[in-house]
């Protein structure tokens, strides 16, 4: 009964040993966290010249003309078919 005893105080001790082990890095890093934000706290809208990315367009020039070619040729191309299909008025 004595082991029984010893074993379950041995077990609990480990597993505080552990679980404090386990909070103590989630206290690091959440104290790292903390300092991370209080350093930037006091930089805000302070943003250098390199950080800001450069706005590109998602359609290069080329492409846009082309489509605007299509779009507009083929609705030309629509209208005209329409009033020839229609017969004299």
């Amino acid at each position: 009964m004595d082991d029984d005893g010893e074993e379950y105080r041995l077990t609990r001790t480990i597993t505080y040993v552990l679980n404090a082990r386990a909070q103590a890095n989630s206290q690091r890093m959440m104290a790292a966290k903390s300092r991370k934000f209080h350093g930037n706290i006091h930089r805000r809208g302070a943003v250098g010249p390199g950080a800001t990315k450069k706005k590109d367009f998602a359609v290069g020039p080329v492409m846009l003309g082309f489509f605007v070619f299509v779009v507009i040729g083929s609705s030309l191309l629509q209208i005209i078919r329409t009033a020839s299909a229609a017969g004299p008025m």
